[in-house]
Order: structure tokens, then sequence, then C-alpha cells
């Protein structure tokens, strides 16, 4: 597919901010890490385009690069939460949106959010992809400063995949470009005096957290504290290496859908009809009893097996009994699969 058309939106004071849409539907606007945000290279990223263009079956897909990196006006006097906001607000302006839902990758939660707490009536719904609070995470972007090339073959590797060499060299590619040296340092020092767990109390959206439980970057625990101080979020950690690779996972993709769907109140059954697919049959949560639902309900938010014995009181046992049954009823073949049947039939 080409790449979509990259057109400009015109701020109050004269400043552009670029942007790209794809699709058709409910606008799902995807936001990217400043750092990490260029809208022509992140399309050369076969995981980025490969999220892009599934979501854009669905939905209008909006992509924007805030001013200060990008394609955007590269000329900024001054970074903030408001501003960045500012600029997401005059591209739905130019589009006619008014309601949209978020998918923020990593630390671009802190510009959802935002949005989110200023305008709960304009977000449908909000997806995050490894957000969380990391000392480490911003300890690999001051690299930036004093060895660029180092620092975008490190992120490439680590998000990208060390045995993906196409994605991780992509990837790099946006590290080194998305950012002037003064747009990183404003950026960084936003990072450094906004509390992100601070806005997320102020989200009554309802938001899902999907998290790579194998990421060294962002800690699960990070992750799970994110996810406690938004007002009705679902964290749903799954067993991947890195917050790209979520985007391999097909079901994970299906669900989130759903997710997204669901706020607008639309029915989208693109998983049923997935999971249909490879098990032979479409899985239906009318074989589970009252207890396995309640179990499987536990699981998609991320408990453990000795979490879910401990809330349900009961034995280890039995909740291993449990999922065997869940597993054999529904046709999946493990826990990432069960909590995306949990999204797709409503059982949350």
């Amino acid at each position: 597919m080409p790449a979509p058309t990259i057109r400009y939106a015109h701020a109050k004071d004269g400043g552009r901010v670029a942007f790209h849409t794809l699709g058709t539907g409910p606008a799902l606007v995807m936001l990217f890490p400043l750092h990490v945000s260029h809208l022509t290279l992140n399309w050369q990223v076969p995981l980025h385009r490969t999220g892009i263009e599934f979501f854009a079956r669905h939905f209008q897909v909006i992509n924007l690069d805030c001013r200060g990196g990008g394609l955007s006006e590269r000329r900024i006097a001054c970074l903030s939460v408001d501003s960045l906001v500012a600029d997401v607000d005059v591209v739905l302006a130019a589009l006619g949106v008014e309601r949209v839902a978020f998918c923020a990758l990593g630390d671009a939660a802190l510009l959802a959010c935002h949005f989110a707490a200023i305008a709960p009536t304009r977000v449908a719904s909000i997806v995050f992809v490894q957000s969380g609070e990391s000392a480490a995470n911003r300890r690999l972007l001051s690299l930036r400063h004093i060895t660029p090339n180092v620092e975008a073959q490190v992120r490439g590797a680590l998000f990208g995949g060390l045995g993906d060499k196409h994605n991780s060299a992509a990837l790099a590619s946006v590290a080194r470009d998305a950012l002037d040296p003064e747009a990183l340092r404003q950026w960084e020092q936003l990072l450094e005096i906004t509390s992100l767990l601070l806005i997320a109390r102020q989200v009554a959206a309802p938001a899902l957290c999907l998290h790579a439980s194998d990421d060294e970057l962002i800690s699960r625990a990070a992750a799970q504290d994110f996810a406690d101080h938004l007002q009705l979020a679902t964290f749903m950690p799954i067993a991947v290496r890195s917050g790209m690779d979520i985007w391999r996972h097909r079901a994970i993709l299906h669900a989130t859908a759903q997710f997204i769907a669901s706020g607008f109140n639309l029915p989208i059954d693109v998983l049923g009809r997935h999971t249909g697919k490879r098990a032979g049959r479409a899985p239906s949560p009318a074989g589970l009893s009252h207890r396995e639902m309640e179990v499987l309900r536990l699981l998609a938010r991320g408990l453990s097996n000795q979490q879910i014995a401990e809330s349900l009181f009961v034995s280890i046992n039995t909740v291993s009994s449990h999922l065997r049954h869940i597993f054999a009823n529904t046709s999946v073949c493990n826990r990432t699969e069960a909590a995306a049947f949990a999204f797709d039939q409503g059982i949350l």
C-alpha cells in the first residue's frame, strides 16, 4: 500500500502540523512519542505500518507529528503538554472530527491522558501500549545528546527486535531524525517535570493497557501502577519482548479493535471470525460456568493464578483446573488468547 498523503493543519500562531489519515469510520488517533515521531519514516517501519493498516480496516486512523519534530514545524518557542494537545486539536478541527479514540505508544500516554482529562466528552476510549514511568527509558533517550547513532541503533534493536534487521534499522532511522537537539531537550524536560500518574488519575475514559511482559525498559510493575491510576482501565500483559512485538500478535490486534469499537458503541465482529477460522468453530461463553467466567475476568486483568486463587478464595489447583476447562471450551492456546476472547465476548 502506498504511503498516505501528507497534509498540514495550521495552528493559530501560524505553525504547521503535519498529519495523514488512512481508512474510514470513527476516528482513531495513533500517537507516537515525540522522540520517535516522523510520519514518513514511521510508515517505513514494518510493524508500525502493520498496526496502522490493520486499524484502518475499521477506523479512520489519524497520525500526526506534533510541532518540534517529524515533518511539522521544527521551530518552537516552548514545548508543553498544552501545546501538544493544541496540535492534536488543530488536526481534528481540520478534519471536522469531534469525538475520537486514542492509541498511545510509550511516552505518548502523557499526551493522550492530558487530552482526555481536559476534554473527557470527546474521548471514546484509549489504548495504551507499553506505557508507564521508566527511568531506564529516560536514560536511553539521554544518550541521543552524546551519541545519537548509538542511541538510535540500541533503540532499534530493543524495540524493533534483535532478529528483525529491517524493522530495527527502520526504527533507528526514525530515532535519528525525529527531533532536533533543542526540541529533544525540551521533550526530556517535559517528561521530567510532568507526572504521568497524576494526570492519569483524571482520565475517566475506558482504557486498555497492553504491556509486553518481557520488556526490560518498562517493568510490569510500572505498567500496572499506571493502569491502577486510571479510573477505568484493564491491564493486559502479553508474553512478548517489546511493545512493538504486540503488532505481531493477531489475536491482540483483533481484541484491541473490539475494545476501540465498543467505545463508539459499535460492534465489530472481527475476533470471532479470526478465532473461528483457526479453531474450526466460533467460541461461545455459554459453555463456561459462572465461576469460570470469574476466573477469566481476573485473568484478562493480568492476575496470576495465585492472585486469582486469593481473590476467589479457592486453591491454586482449582484455578488451574478452571483454566484448563476455559482453554478447552474456547479453543484458545494460552492466557493471551484467553484474555482476547474475554474482550471479544464482552465478558469483562
